[in-house]
Protein backbone atom coordinates (compact mmCIF):
# COMPACT_ATOMS: atom_id res chain seq x y z
CA UNK A 1 0.00 0.00 0.00
CA UNK A 2 0.81 3.44 -1.05
CA UNK A 3 2.17 5.40 2.71
CA UNK A 4 3.99 8.59 2.34
CA UNK A 5 5.65 7.47 4.86
CA UNK A 6 8.37 9.65 7.12
CA UNK A 7 11.55 8.79 5.12
CA UNK A 8 9.75 9.83 1.92
CA UNK A 9 8.79 13.07 3.28
CA UNK A 10 12.31 14.23 4.42
CA UNK A 11 13.59 13.07 1.54
CA UNK A 12 11.18 14.98 -0.64
CA UNK A 13 9.99 17.96 1.68
CA UNK A 14 13.77 19.24 2.22
CA UNK A 15 13.78 21.85 -0.37
CA UNK A 16 16.97 20.84 -2.42
CA UNK A 17 17.34 21.91 -5.65
CA UNK A 18 17.76 17.82 -6.46
CA UNK A 19 14.50 16.89 -4.88
CA UNK A 20 12.43 20.08 -6.45
CA UNK A 21 14.26 18.66 -9.80
CA UNK A 22 13.75 15.33 -9.22
CA UNK A 23 9.93 15.80 -8.50
CA UNK A 24 9.77 18.00 -11.66
CA UNK A 25 10.46 15.38 -13.76
CA UNK A 26 8.73 13.12 -12.12
CA UNK A 27 4.95 14.92 -12.55
CA UNK A 28 6.37 15.14 -16.05
CA UNK A 29 6.62 11.64 -16.86
CA UNK A 30 3.25 10.88 -15.38
CA UNK A 31 2.11 13.53 -17.34
CA UNK A 32 2.74 11.41 -20.69
CA UNK A 33 -0.08 9.28 -22.09
CA UNK A 34 1.97 6.27 -22.18
CA UNK A 35 4.98 6.76 -19.17
CA UNK A 36 6.72 3.77 -19.76
CA UNK A 37 7.20 4.52 -22.86
CA UNK A 38 8.40 7.92 -22.41
CA UNK A 39 12.27 7.01 -22.68
CA UNK A 40 13.56 10.70 -22.18
CA UNK A 41 11.00 11.48 -19.15
CA UNK A 42 12.32 7.88 -17.97
CA UNK A 43 15.87 8.87 -17.93
CA UNK A 44 15.01 12.48 -16.82
CA UNK A 45 13.96 11.15 -13.74
CA UNK A 46 16.67 8.59 -13.01
CA UNK A 47 19.15 11.53 -13.42
CA UNK A 48 17.46 13.99 -11.06
CA UNK A 49 17.32 10.87 -9.09
CA UNK A 50 21.00 9.81 -9.16
CA UNK A 51 19.56 6.73 -10.09
CA UNK A 52 19.76 5.39 -6.17
CA UNK A 53 16.78 3.29 -6.10
CA UNK A 54 16.13 4.70 -2.32
CA UNK A 55 15.54 8.28 -3.58
CA UNK A 56 13.53 6.67 -6.32
CA UNK A 57 11.45 4.37 -3.64
CA UNK A 58 10.94 8.11 -2.30
CA UNK A 59 9.15 9.17 -5.09
CA UNK A 60 7.18 6.27 -5.42
CA UNK A 61 6.07 6.52 -1.73
CA UNK A 62 4.94 9.99 -1.77
CA UNK A 63 3.06 9.79 -5.18
CA UNK A 64 0.21 11.49 -5.42
CA UNK A 65 0.31 12.54 -9.23
CA UNK A 66 -2.94 11.09 -10.11
CA UNK A 67 -6.12 12.55 -11.79
CA UNK A 68 -8.72 13.88 -9.97
CA UNK A 69 -12.07 12.64 -10.98
CA UNK A 70 -15.58 13.28 -9.52
CA UNK A 71 -17.33 10.96 -7.86
CA UNK A 72 -19.71 8.37 -9.61
CA UNK A 73 -19.48 7.21 -13.24
CA UNK A 74 -17.77 8.59 -15.73
CA UNK A 75 -17.01 7.17 -19.62
CA UNK A 76 -13.80 6.14 -21.32
CA UNK A 77 -12.79 4.50 -24.51
CA UNK A 78 -10.08 2.14 -25.32
CA UNK A 79 -9.38 -0.16 -28.68
CA UNK A 80 -7.98 -3.79 -28.93
CA UNK A 81 -7.40 -5.77 -31.94
CA UNK A 82 -8.39 -8.84 -32.76
CA UNK A 83 -5.61 -9.94 -36.05
CA UNK A 84 -6.63 -7.27 -38.42
CA UNK A 85 -10.37 -6.26 -37.06
CA UNK A 86 -10.00 -3.21 -34.66
CA UNK A 87 -12.71 -2.76 -31.65
CA UNK A 88 -12.99 0.47 -29.72
CA UNK A 89 -13.88 -0.97 -26.24
CA UNK A 90 -16.58 1.45 -23.85
CA UNK A 91 -16.16 1.03 -19.91
CA UNK A 92 -17.16 2.98 -17.04
CA UNK A 93 -15.81 3.43 -14.04
CA UNK A 94 -16.93 4.30 -10.77
CA UNK A 95 -15.36 6.70 -8.38
CA UNK A 96 -16.50 6.22 -5.21
CA UNK A 97 -17.65 9.04 -2.80
CA UNK A 98 -14.47 10.85 -0.71
CA UNK A 99 -11.74 9.72 -3.27
CA UNK A 100 -8.72 10.72 -2.35
CA UNK A 101 -5.20 11.00 -4.09
CA UNK A 102 -3.99 10.84 -0.69
CA UNK A 103 -4.45 6.73 -0.31
CA UNK A 104 -4.70 3.96 -2.61
CA UNK A 105 -8.39 2.31 -3.33
CA UNK A 106 -9.33 -1.12 -3.85
CA UNK A 107 -11.02 -1.76 -7.40
CA UNK A 108 -13.50 -4.03 -8.65
CA UNK A 109 -13.19 -5.44 -12.04
CA UNK A 110 -16.82 -5.95 -13.44
CA UNK A 111 -17.69 -8.25 -16.51
CA UNK A 112 -21.21 -8.70 -17.95
CA UNK A 113 -23.19 -11.65 -19.18
CA UNK A 114 -24.33 -12.23 -22.81
CA UNK A 115 -26.18 -9.33 -24.66
CA UNK A 116 -24.94 -7.22 -21.52
CA UNK A 117 -22.84 -4.04 -20.77
CA UNK A 118 -20.49 -2.49 -18.47
CA UNK A 119 -23.83 -0.49 -17.10
CA UNK A 120 -25.60 -3.64 -16.73
CA UNK A 121 -22.99 -5.44 -14.52
CA UNK A 122 -22.10 -2.09 -12.69
CA UNK A 123 -25.64 -1.54 -11.86
CA UNK A 124 -25.63 -5.44 -10.14
CA UNK A 125 -21.95 -5.02 -7.98
CA UNK A 126 -23.43 -1.75 -6.96
CA UNK A 127 -25.85 -3.86 -5.12
CA UNK A 128 -24.00 -6.29 -4.09
CA UNK A 129 -21.28 -4.01 -2.38
CA UNK A 130 -24.02 -2.17 -0.64
CA UNK A 131 -22.87 -0.57 2.24
CA UNK A 132 -19.71 -0.74 1.06
CA UNK A 133 -19.85 0.46 -2.16
CA UNK A 134 -17.76 3.62 -1.11
CA UNK A 135 -14.59 1.53 -0.22
CA UNK A 136 -14.24 0.55 -3.93
CA UNK A 137 -13.53 1.89 -7.56
CA UNK A 138 -15.42 -0.15 -9.86
CA UNK A 139 -14.36 -0.70 -13.84
CA UNK A 140 -17.02 -1.90 -15.93
CA UNK A 141 -16.32 -2.59 -20.02
CA UNK A 142 -18.44 -3.57 -22.23
CA UNK A 143 -16.37 -6.47 -24.22
CA UNK A 144 -16.76 -5.99 -28.25
CA UNK A 145 -17.40 -8.13 -30.86
CA UNK A 146 -19.82 -11.41 -31.19
CA UNK A 147 -21.58 -12.03 -27.73
CA UNK A 148 -20.31 -15.00 -27.33
CA UNK A 149 -16.91 -16.05 -24.80
CA UNK A 150 -13.92 -17.50 -27.17
CA UNK A 151 -11.31 -16.61 -25.13
CA UNK A 152 -9.22 -15.02 -27.71
CA UNK A 153 -6.38 -11.94 -26.58
CA UNK A 154 -9.04 -9.37 -27.53
CA UNK A 155 -11.67 -10.39 -24.95
CA UNK A 156 -8.54 -10.28 -22.42
CA UNK A 157 -7.45 -7.11 -23.35
CA UNK A 158 -10.91 -5.69 -23.44
CA UNK A 159 -10.87 -5.85 -19.65
CA UNK A 160 -7.16 -5.79 -18.88
CA UNK A 161 -6.99 -2.58 -20.90
CA UNK A 162 -9.56 -0.86 -19.15
CA UNK A 163 -7.71 -2.52 -15.67
CA UNK A 164 -4.54 -0.93 -16.52
CA UNK A 165 -6.39 3.22 -17.06
CA UNK A 166 -7.63 2.62 -13.75
CA UNK A 167 -4.36 1.38 -12.23
CA UNK A 168 -2.58 4.48 -13.98
CA UNK A 169 -5.05 7.24 -13.41
CA UNK A 170 -6.53 6.34 -10.02
CA UNK A 171 -4.65 5.83 -6.75
CA UNK A 172 -5.36 1.98 -6.86
CA UNK A 173 -4.35 -0.53 -3.97
CA UNK A 174 -2.45 -3.01 -6.03
CA UNK A 175 -2.79 -5.79 -3.22
CA UNK A 176 -7.14 -6.03 -4.07
CA UNK A 177 -7.97 -5.98 -7.21
CA UNK A 178 -10.94 -8.28 -7.55
CA UNK A 179 -12.78 -9.71 -10.76
CA UNK A 180 -16.42 -10.68 -10.70
CA UNK A 181 -18.56 -11.51 -13.21
CA UNK A 182 -22.04 -13.15 -14.20
CA UNK A 183 -22.68 -16.07 -16.82
CA UNK A 184 -20.37 -14.73 -20.00
CA UNK A 185 -18.96 -12.32 -17.58
CA UNK A 186 -18.27 -15.70 -15.24
CA UNK A 187 -16.56 -17.06 -17.92
CA UNK A 188 -14.36 -14.10 -18.26
CA UNK A 189 -13.71 -13.96 -14.67
CA UNK A 190 -12.90 -17.80 -14.58
CA UNK A 191 -10.26 -16.71 -17.26
CA UNK A 192 -9.09 -13.47 -16.18
CA UNK A 193 -8.18 -15.32 -12.85
CA UNK A 194 -6.65 -18.42 -14.36
CA UNK A 195 -4.23 -16.73 -16.92
CA UNK A 196 -3.37 -13.29 -15.15
CA UNK A 197 -3.40 -14.76 -11.44
CA UNK A 198 -0.60 -12.48 -10.22
CA UNK A 199 -3.22 -9.32 -10.92
CA UNK A 200 -5.64 -10.09 -8.69
CA UNK A 201 -6.41 -10.81 -4.72
CA UNK A 202 -9.72 -12.46 -5.09
CA UNK A 203 -12.25 -13.86 -8.05
CA UNK A 204 -15.93 -14.33 -8.04
CA UNK A 205 -17.63 -16.05 -11.38
CA UNK A 206 -21.35 -15.92 -10.63
CA UNK A 207 -22.99 -18.89 -13.10
CA UNK A 208 -20.07 -18.86 -15.48
CA UNK A 209 -17.73 -22.20 -15.77
CA UNK A 210 -14.11 -22.48 -16.88
CA UNK A 211 -13.85 -22.57 -20.70
CA UNK A 212 -10.80 -21.15 -22.57
CA UNK A 213 -9.87 -21.06 -25.86
CA UNK A 214 -10.25 -24.15 -27.60
CA UNK A 215 -12.94 -24.96 -24.92
CA UNK A 216 -14.06 -28.12 -24.47
CA UNK A 217 -10.82 -29.32 -24.83
CA UNK A 218 -8.77 -27.07 -22.25
CA UNK A 219 -11.84 -26.52 -19.40
CA UNK A 220 -9.93 -28.34 -16.87
CA UNK A 221 -6.39 -28.01 -18.82
CA UNK A 222 -4.78 -24.44 -16.34
CA UNK A 223 -6.77 -25.37 -13.32
CA UNK A 224 -2.82 -25.77 -11.72
CA UNK A 225 -2.74 -21.99 -12.17
CA UNK A 226 -5.39 -21.06 -9.40
CA UNK A 227 -2.98 -22.15 -6.31
CA UNK A 228 -2.63 -18.76 -4.91
CA UNK A 229 -5.25 -16.76 -5.93
CA UNK A 230 -8.67 -17.17 -3.84
CA UNK A 231 -11.80 -18.35 -6.05
CA UNK A 232 -15.25 -18.74 -5.28
CA UNK A 233 -17.35 -19.66 -8.21
CA UNK A 234 -21.58 -19.47 -7.68
CA UNK A 235 -23.58 -22.05 -9.68
CA UNK A 236 -27.14 -23.05 -9.90
CA UNK A 237 -27.99 -27.04 -9.51
CA UNK A 238 -29.97 -26.56 -12.70
CA UNK A 239 -27.61 -25.05 -14.94
CA UNK A 240 -28.18 -27.28 -17.93
CA UNK A 241 -27.67 -27.53 -21.67
CA UNK A 242 -30.87 -29.54 -21.32
CA UNK A 243 -28.93 -32.31 -22.54
CA UNK A 244 -27.59 -30.41 -25.41
CA UNK A 245 -24.41 -30.30 -24.43
CA UNK A 246 -22.33 -30.31 -21.13
CA UNK A 247 -23.82 -27.39 -18.96
CA UNK A 248 -22.63 -24.72 -16.66
CA UNK A 249 -23.52 -27.30 -13.45
CA UNK A 250 -21.12 -29.95 -15.00
CA UNK A 251 -18.27 -27.97 -15.72
CA UNK A 252 -18.64 -26.84 -12.44
CA UNK A 253 -18.36 -30.10 -10.56
CA UNK A 254 -15.76 -31.10 -12.83
CA UNK A 255 -13.92 -28.09 -11.71
CA UNK A 256 -14.32 -28.57 -7.89
CA UNK A 257 -13.11 -32.17 -8.22
CA UNK A 258 -10.46 -31.42 -10.29
CA UNK A 259 -9.18 -28.23 -7.85
CA UNK A 260 -9.54 -30.88 -4.84
CA UNK A 261 -7.51 -33.32 -6.63
CA UNK A 262 -4.87 -30.57 -6.82
CA UNK A 263 -5.28 -29.94 -2.63
CA UNK A 264 -6.05 -26.13 -3.56
CA UNK A 265 -7.13 -24.85 -0.21
CA UNK A 266 -7.90 -21.20 -2.23
CA UNK A 267 -10.59 -22.68 -4.10
CA UNK A 268 -14.33 -22.00 -2.74
CA UNK A 269 -17.83 -23.56 -4.55
CA UNK A 270 -21.19 -23.22 -3.71
CA UNK A 271 -24.08 -25.00 -5.61
CA UNK A 272 -27.47 -23.44 -4.97
CA UNK A 273 -30.44 -26.56 -5.19
CA UNK A 274 -33.03 -26.09 -6.94
CA UNK A 275 -31.46 -22.81 -8.84
CA UNK A 276 -30.90 -22.53 -12.75
CA UNK A 277 -29.35 -19.78 -15.01
CA UNK A 278 -30.88 -16.91 -13.13
CA UNK A 279 -30.03 -15.87 -9.32
CA UNK A 280 -26.59 -17.48 -8.80
CA UNK A 281 -25.93 -14.13 -6.79
CA UNK A 282 -24.40 -14.72 -3.24
CA UNK A 283 -25.61 -12.91 -0.35
CA UNK A 284 -24.64 -9.45 -0.42
CA UNK A 285 -23.21 -8.89 3.21
CA UNK A 286 -20.94 -12.62 2.27
CA UNK A 287 -19.74 -11.28 -0.88
CA UNK A 288 -18.58 -8.11 0.86
CA UNK A 289 -16.93 -10.38 3.25
CA UNK A 290 -15.34 -12.41 1.11
CA UNK A 291 -13.57 -9.26 -0.93
CA UNK A 292 -12.64 -8.03 2.58
CA UNK A 293 -10.89 -10.69 3.75
CA UNK A 294 -8.30 -11.23 0.72
CA UNK A 295 -5.37 -9.90 -0.44
CA UNK A 296 -2.73 -10.60 -3.28
CA UNK A 297 -0.24 -12.97 -2.89
CA UNK A 298 2.87 -11.32 -3.91
CA UNK A 299 5.63 -13.69 -4.07
CA UNK A 300 4.12 -17.24 -4.32
CA UNK A 301 6.80 -19.08 -2.26
CA UNK A 302 5.38 -22.44 -4.33
CA UNK A 303 3.97 -21.66 -7.82
CA UNK A 304 3.13 -23.73 -10.88
CA UNK A 305 1.49 -22.09 -14.24
CA UNK A 306 1.05 -23.76 -17.77
CA UNK A 307 -0.06 -22.04 -20.45
CA UNK A 308 -0.21 -22.82 -24.36
CA UNK A 309 -0.09 -18.96 -26.28
CA UNK A 310 2.59 -16.59 -26.00
CA UNK A 311 0.71 -13.98 -24.47
CA UNK A 312 0.05 -16.15 -21.18
CA UNK A 313 3.98 -16.77 -20.39
CA UNK A 314 3.93 -14.54 -17.40
CA UNK A 315 3.33 -16.02 -13.83
CA UNK A 316 3.85 -14.02 -10.48
CA UNK A 317 7.89 -13.02 -10.55
CA UNK A 318 8.76 -16.04 -13.48
CA UNK A 319 8.36 -15.02 -17.25
CA UNK A 320 9.18 -17.51 -20.49
CA UNK A 321 11.27 -15.57 -22.65
CA UNK A 322 12.22 -17.80 -25.05
CA UNK A 323 10.36 -21.49 -25.40
CA UNK A 324 11.93 -24.51 -26.98
CA UNK A 325 9.35 -24.93 -29.66
CA UNK A 326 6.75 -23.17 -31.41
CA UNK A 327 3.04 -22.40 -29.25
CA UNK A 328 0.43 -23.92 -31.45
CA UNK A 329 -2.10 -21.64 -32.35
CA UNK A 330 -6.01 -22.34 -30.67
CA UNK A 331 -7.92 -19.84 -32.70
CA UNK A 332 -8.92 -22.55 -35.40
CA UNK A 333 -10.40 -25.91 -35.36
CA UNK A 334 -8.01 -28.48 -34.27
CA UNK A 335 -6.84 -31.60 -36.33
CA UNK A 336 -7.58 -34.80 -34.24
CA UNK A 337 -6.95 -38.21 -34.55
CA UNK A 338 -8.53 -40.87 -33.24
CA UNK A 339 -7.38 -44.83 -33.55
CA UNK A 340 -10.33 -47.37 -33.01
CA UNK A 341 -10.06 -51.06 -33.59
CA UNK A 342 -12.32 -53.72 -34.64
CA UNK A 343 -14.32 -51.25 -36.83
CA UNK A 344 -15.83 -49.58 -33.94
CA UNK A 345 -17.09 -46.02 -34.48
CA UNK A 346 -15.26 -42.69 -32.11
CA UNK A 347 -17.69 -41.31 -29.99
CA UNK A 348 -17.39 -37.46 -28.92
CA UNK A 349 -16.26 -38.74 -26.15
CA UNK A 350 -13.77 -40.13 -27.74
CA UNK A 351 -12.44 -37.00 -29.96
CA UNK A 352 -12.70 -35.09 -26.74
CA UNK A 353 -9.86 -37.11 -24.75
CA UNK A 354 -8.05 -37.63 -27.74
CA UNK A 355 -8.29 -33.51 -27.61
CA UNK A 356 -7.38 -33.32 -24.13
CA UNK A 357 -4.34 -35.44 -24.70
CA UNK A 358 -2.68 -33.44 -27.62
CA UNK A 359 -2.98 -30.37 -26.15
CA UNK A 360 -1.40 -31.78 -22.92
CA UNK A 361 1.32 -32.76 -24.40
CA UNK A 362 2.27 -29.45 -26.05
CA UNK A 363 1.53 -27.19 -22.86
CA UNK A 364 4.33 -25.01 -21.38
CA UNK A 365 4.93 -25.50 -17.57
CA UNK A 366 6.81 -22.91 -15.51
CA UNK A 367 7.26 -23.71 -11.61
CA UNK A 368 9.17 -22.28 -8.69
CA UNK A 369 10.16 -22.80 -5.20
CA UNK A 370 11.56 -20.04 -3.06
CA UNK A 371 12.90 -20.95 0.28
CA UNK A 372 13.25 -17.53 2.50
CA UNK A 373 15.58 -19.69 4.79
CA UNK A 374 18.50 -20.15 2.27
CA UNK A 375 17.65 -17.04 0.37
CA UNK A 376 17.19 -19.51 -2.35
CA UNK A 377 14.72 -19.82 -5.63
CA UNK A 378 14.66 -23.44 -7.92
CA UNK A 379 12.64 -23.36 -10.94
CA UNK A 380 11.58 -25.81 -13.16
CA UNK A 381 10.39 -25.61 -16.84
CA UNK A 382 8.87 -27.79 -19.02
CA UNK A 383 9.55 -26.46 -23.01
CA UNK A 384 11.47 -23.12 -21.13
CA UNK A 385 14.66 -22.02 -23.06
CA UNK A 386 14.69 -18.68 -20.81
CA UNK A 387 13.33 -18.26 -17.68
CA UNK A 388 13.00 -14.20 -16.62
CA UNK A 389 12.89 -14.07 -12.64
CA UNK A 390 11.08 -10.89 -11.61
CA UNK A 391 12.72 -9.72 -7.82
CA UNK A 392 10.50 -8.19 -6.01
CA UNK A 393 11.74 -6.32 -2.82
CA UNK A 394 10.87 -8.77 -0.15
CA UNK A 395 11.74 -11.62 -1.91
CA UNK A 396 14.98 -12.75 -0.83
CA UNK A 397 17.05 -10.68 1.64
CA UNK A 398 19.37 -8.64 -0.78
CA UNK A 399 21.72 -8.22 2.28
CA UNK A 400 23.02 -11.99 1.42
CA UNK A 401 23.95 -13.54 -1.61
CA UNK A 402 21.11 -14.85 -3.56
CA UNK A 403 20.84 -18.62 -4.90
CA UNK A 404 18.69 -19.32 -7.93
CA UNK A 405 18.67 -22.73 -9.56
CA UNK A 406 17.77 -23.91 -12.84
CA UNK A 407 18.30 -27.50 -13.70
CA UNK A 408 22.37 -27.29 -13.34
CA UNK A 409 22.53 -23.73 -13.90
CA UNK A 410 23.37 -21.61 -10.69
CA UNK A 411 23.00 -18.02 -9.77
CA UNK A 412 24.48 -17.78 -6.46
CA UNK A 413 25.81 -13.42 -6.22
CA UNK A 414 23.97 -10.79 -4.86
CA UNK A 415 21.66 -8.84 -6.48
CA UNK A 416 21.75 -5.21 -6.46
CA UNK A 417 18.30 -3.06 -6.75
CA UNK A 418 18.36 -1.06 -9.79
CA UNK A 419 16.88 2.65 -10.28
CA UNK A 420 15.88 1.85 -13.60
CA UNK A 421 14.36 -1.55 -12.91
CA UNK A 422 12.13 -0.45 -10.43
CA UNK A 423 11.05 2.85 -12.34
CA UNK A 424 10.44 0.89 -15.35
CA UNK A 425 7.82 -1.40 -14.26
CA UNK A 426 6.10 0.93 -11.56
CA UNK A 427 5.82 3.01 -15.03
CA UNK A 428 4.33 0.38 -16.51
CA UNK A 429 1.67 -0.54 -13.72
CA UNK A 430 2.13 2.49 -10.82
CA UNK A 431 2.08 -1.16 -8.80
CA UNK A 432 3.80 0.73 -5.85
CA UNK A 433 3.50 -2.28 -3.26
CA UNK A 434 5.45 -5.04 -5.33
CA UNK A 435 8.58 -2.97 -6.78
CA UNK A 436 11.05 -4.95 -8.90
CA UNK A 437 14.11 -4.75 -7.68
CA UNK A 438 16.20 -6.34 -10.67
CA UNK A 439 15.65 -9.28 -13.46
CA UNK A 440 18.00 -12.29 -14.46
CA UNK A 441 17.64 -14.43 -16.92
CA UNK A 442 18.30 -18.04 -16.87
CA UNK A 443 19.05 -19.77 -20.21
CA UNK A 444 19.27 -23.26 -20.52
CA UNK A 445 22.95 -23.22 -22.54
CA UNK A 446 24.49 -22.34 -19.47
CA UNK A 447 24.32 -19.15 -19.76
CA UNK A 448 22.72 -16.52 -16.59
CA UNK A 449 21.93 -12.59 -17.51
CA UNK A 450 21.38 -9.44 -15.03
CA UNK A 451 19.34 -7.38 -16.92
CA UNK A 452 20.06 -4.22 -14.70
CA UNK A 453 23.71 -4.98 -13.53
CA UNK A 454 25.62 -2.31 -11.22
CA UNK A 455 27.08 0.27 -12.35
CA UNK A 456 30.63 0.05 -11.81
CA UNK A 457 32.89 2.11 -9.35
CA UNK A 458 34.25 5.78 -10.65
CA UNK A 459 38.22 5.40 -11.03
CA UNK A 460 39.59 6.86 -7.82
Amino acid sequence: MRRICAIACLALSAGSAASQDARKAWDELFAQPVPAEANAHIRAVLDACGSDAAKLKALIAADTTYETFKAGWMRRTTKVADGNTQYEVEFIVRVPRGYTLKRPWPVLLACHGQGGSGQAIGQMMEGLLGAELEKYVIVAPTMPGPAVFNGKSYQEQSYLKPLGWARLHLNVDDDRIYVSGYSLGGHNTWHLATMYSHLFAAAVPMAGAPVFECAPYTCYMYLENLGNVSLWSIWGENDTADGKAIGIVDLNREARDQLKKLANTAYRGTELPGVGHAGCLPKQQEFQRFLASHKRVRVPEKLTYVFHLWHHRRAYYLQAIALKRTPMRLDGPLRITVRMVGGKKPTQEDFLKAGEKMLLSRRFRIAGELDRSTNALTLRGEWIRIFRVRIPEGMFDLSRDVLIRYGSRLYHKEVTPSAECILRHYAATRDATNLVCNEIDMHTAGKVTVRYPAAAPAPK
